[in-house]
Protein backbone atom coordinates (compact mmCIF):
# COMPACT_ATOMS: atom_id res chain seq x y z
CA UNK A 1 0.00 0.00 0.00
CA UNK A 2 1.91 3.46 -1.09
CA UNK A 3 1.85 5.80 1.53
CA UNK A 4 1.32 9.65 0.74
CA UNK A 5 3.62 11.93 2.26
CA UNK A 6 2.82 15.50 3.57
CA UNK A 7 5.53 18.28 2.42
CA UNK A 8 5.20 21.06 4.65
CA UNK A 9 7.34 24.35 4.38
CA UNK A 10 10.58 24.37 6.23
CA UNK A 11 10.94 26.73 8.74
CA UNK A 12 13.10 28.98 6.76
CA UNK A 13 10.30 29.29 4.25
CA UNK A 14 7.59 29.90 6.69
CA UNK A 15 9.27 32.70 8.23
CA UNK A 16 10.40 34.39 4.65
CA UNK A 17 6.41 34.33 4.10
CA UNK A 18 5.46 35.37 7.44
CA UNK A 19 8.04 38.55 7.00
CA UNK A 20 6.67 38.78 3.52
CA UNK A 21 3.59 39.56 4.72
CA UNK A 22 4.37 41.81 7.69
CA UNK A 23 5.56 44.41 5.57
CA UNK A 24 3.25 44.27 2.89
CA UNK A 25 0.39 46.08 4.41
CA UNK A 26 2.12 48.57 6.80
CA UNK A 27 4.00 49.50 3.19
CA UNK A 28 0.49 49.54 1.53
CA UNK A 29 -0.60 51.97 4.36
CA UNK A 30 2.36 54.18 3.84
CA UNK A 31 1.76 54.25 0.28
CA UNK A 32 -2.15 55.23 0.22
CA UNK A 33 -0.79 57.53 2.83
CA UNK A 34 1.56 59.80 1.12
CA UNK A 35 -0.24 59.35 -1.90
CA UNK A 36 -3.24 61.18 -0.41
CA UNK A 37 -0.59 64.02 0.68
CA UNK A 38 0.89 64.51 -2.39
CA UNK A 39 -2.39 64.87 -3.86
CA UNK A 40 -3.94 66.97 -1.23
CA UNK A 41 -0.99 69.46 -1.69
CA UNK A 42 -1.48 69.46 -5.25
CA UNK A 43 -5.15 70.42 -4.53
CA UNK A 44 -3.97 73.33 -2.32
CA UNK A 45 -1.38 74.13 -4.73
CA UNK A 46 -2.77 73.70 -8.18
CA UNK A 47 -5.66 76.73 -7.77
CA UNK A 48 -3.48 78.85 -7.10
CA UNK A 49 -1.07 78.43 -9.28
CA UNK A 50 -4.24 78.34 -12.15
CA UNK A 51 -6.01 81.14 -10.96
CA UNK A 52 -7.66 83.04 -13.63
CA UNK A 53 -10.84 85.88 -13.94
CA UNK A 54 -14.13 83.91 -14.73
CA UNK A 55 -16.82 86.31 -15.11
CA UNK A 56 -15.79 87.77 -11.67
CA UNK A 57 -18.77 90.65 -11.46
CA UNK A 58 -17.55 94.23 -11.51
CA UNK A 59 -19.23 97.64 -12.00
CA UNK A 60 -18.79 100.68 -14.10
CA UNK A 61 -20.32 103.77 -13.51
CA UNK A 62 -21.12 106.74 -14.90
CA UNK A 63 -22.94 108.53 -17.94
CA UNK A 64 -22.78 106.02 -21.08
CA UNK A 65 -20.93 107.62 -23.38
CA UNK A 66 -17.93 107.98 -21.02
CA UNK A 67 -18.02 104.52 -19.60
CA UNK A 68 -18.45 102.78 -23.04
CA UNK A 69 -14.61 102.60 -23.73
CA UNK A 70 -14.25 100.99 -20.15
CA UNK A 71 -16.95 98.50 -20.66
CA UNK A 72 -15.00 97.90 -24.56
CA UNK A 73 -11.72 97.27 -22.90
CA UNK A 74 -13.26 94.84 -20.28
CA UNK A 75 -14.77 92.97 -22.52
CA UNK A 76 -10.83 92.53 -24.45
CA UNK A 77 -10.84 89.32 -22.24
CA UNK A 78 -13.47 87.15 -23.19
CA UNK A 79 -15.47 85.47 -20.51
CA UNK A 80 -13.38 87.19 -17.30
CA UNK A 81 -15.39 89.93 -16.22
CA UNK A 82 -19.48 90.46 -15.71
CA UNK A 83 -19.29 94.18 -16.23
CA UNK A 84 -22.65 95.91 -15.04
CA UNK A 85 -23.37 99.21 -15.35
CA UNK A 86 -24.60 102.02 -12.71
CA UNK A 87 -25.52 105.69 -13.30
CA UNK A 88 -23.18 107.19 -10.80
CA UNK A 89 -20.28 105.90 -8.34
CA UNK A 90 -22.83 105.81 -5.38
CA UNK A 91 -24.85 103.64 -7.19
CA UNK A 92 -21.52 101.22 -7.42
CA UNK A 93 -20.87 101.57 -3.80
CA UNK A 94 -24.14 100.39 -3.12
CA UNK A 95 -23.87 97.85 -5.50
CA UNK A 96 -20.57 96.90 -3.59
CA UNK A 97 -21.52 96.64 0.03
CA UNK A 98 -24.42 94.84 -1.21
CA UNK A 99 -21.85 92.23 -2.72
CA UNK A 100 -23.27 92.55 -6.46
CA UNK A 101 -19.94 93.52 -7.54
CA UNK A 102 -16.74 93.21 -6.51
CA UNK A 103 -15.49 96.36 -7.31
CA UNK A 104 -16.44 99.81 -10.16
CA UNK A 105 -14.84 101.48 -12.40
CA UNK A 106 -16.23 105.00 -11.88
CA UNK A 107 -15.75 108.24 -14.72
CA UNK A 108 -14.56 111.77 -12.67
CA UNK A 109 -13.33 114.83 -14.20
CA UNK A 110 -10.25 114.13 -13.67
CA UNK A 111 -10.22 110.65 -15.41
CA UNK A 112 -11.34 106.61 -14.64
CA UNK A 113 -11.31 105.54 -10.57
CA UNK A 114 -11.26 102.52 -9.19
CA UNK A 115 -13.44 101.45 -6.08
CA UNK A 116 -12.67 97.79 -4.46
CA UNK A 117 -13.80 95.73 -1.39
CA UNK A 118 -10.83 94.25 -0.21
CA UNK A 119 -13.00 92.44 2.81
CA UNK A 120 -14.87 90.30 -0.22
CA UNK A 121 -11.60 88.80 -1.14
CA UNK A 122 -8.44 90.85 -1.02
CA UNK A 123 -6.82 88.79 -4.32
CA UNK A 124 -9.95 90.23 -6.45
CA UNK A 125 -9.24 93.63 -5.06
CA UNK A 126 -5.66 93.83 -6.50
CA UNK A 127 -6.42 91.68 -9.13
CA UNK A 128 -9.01 94.82 -10.15
CA UNK A 129 -6.34 97.54 -9.23
CA UNK A 130 -4.17 96.28 -11.51
CA UNK A 131 -6.50 96.17 -14.69
CA UNK A 132 -6.88 99.64 -13.43
CA UNK A 133 -3.46 100.65 -14.52
CA UNK A 134 -4.36 99.94 -17.92
CA UNK A 135 -6.83 103.12 -17.83
CA UNK A 136 -4.47 106.02 -16.35
CA UNK A 137 -2.76 106.21 -19.72
CA UNK A 138 0.15 106.92 -17.75
CA UNK A 139 -0.86 108.08 -14.77
CA UNK A 140 -1.80 106.35 -11.13
CA UNK A 141 -5.52 105.37 -10.92
CA UNK A 142 -7.11 106.61 -7.57
CA UNK A 143 -8.13 103.24 -5.88
CA UNK A 144 -10.80 103.66 -2.67
CA UNK A 145 -11.36 100.69 -0.48
CA UNK A 146 -14.84 100.76 0.45
CA UNK A 147 -15.05 97.99 2.53
CA UNK A 148 -11.73 97.13 3.83
CA UNK A 149 -10.92 93.89 5.88
CA UNK A 150 -10.05 93.38 9.27
CA UNK A 151 -7.29 96.05 10.15
CA UNK A 152 -5.47 93.34 12.09
CA UNK A 153 -5.30 91.04 8.89
CA UNK A 154 -5.82 92.83 5.51
CA UNK A 155 -4.25 89.67 3.83
CA UNK A 156 -7.44 87.98 5.92
CA UNK A 157 -4.79 84.51 6.21
CA UNK A 158 -7.11 84.02 9.20
CA UNK A 159 -9.99 82.74 6.68
CA UNK A 160 -8.12 79.99 6.31
CA UNK A 161 -6.60 79.21 9.62
CA UNK A 162 -10.22 79.41 11.02
CA UNK A 163 -11.47 77.13 8.47
CA UNK A 164 -8.77 74.46 7.92
CA UNK A 165 -8.63 72.86 11.38
CA UNK A 166 -12.79 72.65 11.56
CA UNK A 167 -12.54 71.27 8.68
CA UNK A 168 -10.41 68.66 8.74
CA UNK A 169 -11.12 67.94 13.07
CA UNK A 170 -14.63 67.70 11.97
CA UNK A 171 -14.29 65.02 9.15
CA UNK A 172 -11.56 63.37 11.71
CA UNK A 173 -14.53 63.97 14.79
CA UNK A 174 -17.15 62.00 12.33
CA UNK A 175 -15.08 58.72 11.95
CA UNK A 176 -13.95 58.97 15.70
CA UNK A 177 -17.66 58.66 16.25
CA UNK A 178 -18.73 56.23 13.98
CA UNK A 179 -16.18 53.66 15.71
CA UNK A 180 -17.01 55.13 19.36
CA UNK A 181 -20.68 55.37 19.57
CA UNK A 182 -23.50 52.35 17.94
CA UNK A 183 -26.23 53.90 18.71
CA UNK A 184 -27.19 56.17 16.03
CA UNK A 185 -29.25 58.82 17.96
CA UNK A 186 -26.44 58.89 20.80
CA UNK A 187 -23.95 59.58 18.04
CA UNK A 188 -26.04 62.46 16.48
CA UNK A 189 -26.32 64.28 20.37
CA UNK A 190 -22.65 64.19 20.37
CA UNK A 191 -22.46 65.86 17.09
CA UNK A 192 -24.63 68.40 18.08
CA UNK A 193 -22.71 68.81 21.18
CA UNK A 194 -19.36 68.93 19.80
CA UNK A 195 -20.86 71.60 16.74
CA UNK A 196 -22.05 73.96 19.63
CA UNK A 197 -19.10 74.29 21.33
CA UNK A 198 -17.17 74.46 18.49
CA UNK A 199 -18.93 77.26 17.12
CA UNK A 200 -19.15 79.21 19.94
CA UNK A 201 -14.94 78.38 21.46
CA UNK A 202 -14.04 79.15 17.35
CA UNK A 203 -16.24 82.34 17.29
CA UNK A 204 -14.70 83.51 20.40
CA UNK A 205 -11.27 83.11 19.18
CA UNK A 206 -11.71 84.27 15.61
CA UNK A 207 -12.50 87.33 17.39
CA UNK A 208 -10.06 88.04 19.66
CA UNK A 209 -7.76 87.77 16.93
CA UNK A 210 -9.64 90.30 14.71
CA UNK A 211 -10.59 87.97 11.73
CA UNK A 212 -14.01 87.42 11.92
CA UNK A 213 -15.47 90.43 14.20
CA UNK A 214 -19.08 90.37 13.61
CA UNK A 215 -21.87 89.45 15.51
CA UNK A 216 -20.88 86.97 17.71
CA UNK A 217 -23.56 84.47 18.31
CA UNK A 218 -24.16 84.81 14.39
CA UNK A 219 -20.67 84.05 13.40
CA UNK A 220 -20.68 80.72 16.03
CA UNK A 221 -24.07 79.64 14.73
CA UNK A 222 -22.43 79.52 10.90
CA UNK A 223 -19.49 77.76 12.40
CA UNK A 224 -21.60 75.22 13.94
CA UNK A 225 -23.40 74.53 10.69
CA UNK A 226 -20.09 73.76 8.96
CA UNK A 227 -18.91 71.52 11.97
CA UNK A 228 -22.26 69.78 12.54
CA UNK A 229 -22.46 69.23 8.49
CA UNK A 230 -19.49 67.53 7.85
CA UNK A 231 -19.21 65.63 11.70
CA UNK A 232 -23.01 64.21 11.12
CA UNK A 233 -22.18 63.08 7.31
CA UNK A 234 -19.03 61.53 8.11
CA UNK A 235 -20.27 59.75 11.60
CA UNK A 236 -23.41 58.02 9.23
CA UNK A 237 -21.23 57.09 6.51
CA UNK A 238 -18.58 55.48 8.39
CA UNK A 239 -20.83 53.86 10.70
CA UNK A 240 -21.89 50.89 8.25
CA UNK A 241 -19.63 49.25 6.41
CA UNK A 242 -20.73 48.86 2.99
CA UNK A 243 -20.91 52.27 3.51
CA UNK A 244 -17.61 52.87 4.31
CA UNK A 245 -15.80 53.79 0.70
CA UNK A 246 -18.94 56.65 0.48
CA UNK A 247 -17.24 57.99 4.10
CA UNK A 248 -13.72 57.93 2.89
CA UNK A 249 -15.24 59.60 -0.36
CA UNK A 250 -16.77 62.11 1.38
CA UNK A 251 -13.41 62.80 3.56
CA UNK A 252 -11.13 63.20 0.72
CA UNK A 253 -14.37 65.52 -1.29
CA UNK A 254 -14.19 67.66 1.51
CA UNK A 255 -10.53 67.82 2.02
CA UNK A 256 -9.00 68.12 -1.80
CA UNK A 257 -12.25 70.54 -3.43
CA UNK A 258 -13.67 71.91 -0.28
CA UNK A 259 -10.37 73.49 1.44
CA UNK A 260 -8.99 74.90 -2.05
CA UNK A 261 -12.56 76.06 -2.99
CA UNK A 262 -13.63 78.01 0.11
CA UNK A 263 -12.28 81.21 -0.68
CA UNK A 264 -9.83 81.66 1.64
CA UNK A 265 -6.59 80.82 -0.82
CA UNK A 266 -8.50 81.79 -3.85
CA UNK A 267 -11.81 83.47 -4.66
CA UNK A 268 -14.88 81.65 -6.55
CA UNK A 269 -14.59 83.67 -9.71
CA UNK A 270 -10.83 83.20 -9.92
CA UNK A 271 -11.07 78.71 -9.35
CA UNK A 272 -9.77 76.51 -12.09
CA UNK A 273 -11.92 73.28 -13.01
CA UNK A 274 -12.86 71.21 -11.13
CA UNK A 275 -12.95 73.64 -8.18
CA UNK A 276 -15.16 76.38 -9.69
CA UNK A 277 -17.87 74.00 -10.76
CA UNK A 278 -18.00 72.34 -7.46
CA UNK A 279 -16.37 74.11 -4.72
CA UNK A 280 -19.39 77.03 -3.95
CA UNK A 281 -21.93 74.08 -2.96
CA UNK A 282 -19.52 72.50 -0.46
CA UNK A 283 -19.67 73.34 3.38
CA UNK A 284 -16.37 75.57 3.68
CA UNK A 285 -17.30 77.94 0.68
CA UNK A 286 -20.91 78.29 2.24
CA UNK A 287 -19.24 79.34 5.76
CA UNK A 288 -16.64 81.77 4.32
CA UNK A 289 -19.12 83.51 2.39
CA UNK A 290 -21.97 83.90 5.46
CA UNK A 291 -18.98 84.90 7.87
CA UNK A 292 -17.78 87.09 5.32
CA UNK A 293 -21.43 88.73 4.95
CA UNK A 294 -22.16 88.98 8.32
CA UNK A 295 -18.76 90.57 9.61
CA UNK A 296 -18.01 93.07 6.83
CA UNK A 297 -21.12 93.70 4.76
CA UNK A 298 -24.38 93.82 7.13
CA UNK A 299 -25.47 90.32 6.32
CA UNK A 300 -25.97 91.49 2.71
CA UNK A 301 -25.83 88.13 0.29
CA UNK A 302 -25.62 85.47 3.03
CA UNK A 303 -28.96 83.80 2.27
CA UNK A 304 -27.28 81.29 -0.51
CA UNK A 305 -24.25 80.44 1.25
CA UNK A 306 -26.63 79.92 4.58
CA UNK A 307 -28.88 77.70 2.58
CA UNK A 308 -25.59 75.53 1.83
CA UNK A 309 -24.65 74.78 5.05
CA UNK A 310 -28.36 73.98 6.06
CA UNK A 311 -28.76 71.52 3.31
CA UNK A 312 -25.56 69.77 4.53
CA UNK A 313 -26.27 69.63 8.07
CA UNK A 314 -29.86 68.52 6.95
CA UNK A 315 -28.42 65.45 4.97
CA UNK A 316 -26.33 64.86 7.40
CA UNK A 317 -29.30 64.54 10.04
CA UNK A 318 -31.25 62.68 7.09
CA UNK A 319 -28.29 60.15 7.12
CA UNK A 320 -27.76 59.76 10.66
CA UNK A 321 -31.68 58.77 10.62
CA UNK A 322 -31.75 56.42 7.88
CA UNK A 323 -28.46 54.67 7.63
CA UNK A 324 -28.89 52.34 10.83
CA UNK A 325 -32.64 52.01 9.69
CA UNK A 326 -31.66 50.46 6.29
CA UNK A 327 -28.96 48.57 8.44
CA UNK A 328 -31.58 46.95 10.48
CA UNK A 329 -33.38 46.05 7.64
CA UNK A 330 -30.11 44.85 5.73
CA UNK A 331 -29.78 42.21 8.54
CA UNK A 332 -32.74 40.90 9.04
Amino acid sequence: MAQHTQVRPTTASGAHQAGHHHWLFPGAIIAVIAGIQALFVFCLGYPMLHASPHAVPIGVAGPPAQTAPLEAALARQPGAFDVRTYPDAAAARAAIRDRDVYGALTVTPGGPALLVASAASPQVAALLTSEAKAFGRGHPVPVTDVVPGPAKDPEETGALTTLLPLILISVALGAILAHAERRAWRRLGWCMAASATAGLAVSGVARGLGTFTGHYWADAGVLALLVFGLSACAASLISVRPLRPLGGLFALTMLFLGIPSAGALVPAELLAQPWLAIGPDLPPAGALSALRGITFFGDAATGRPLAVLACWAGLGALLAILVPAAAARAHR
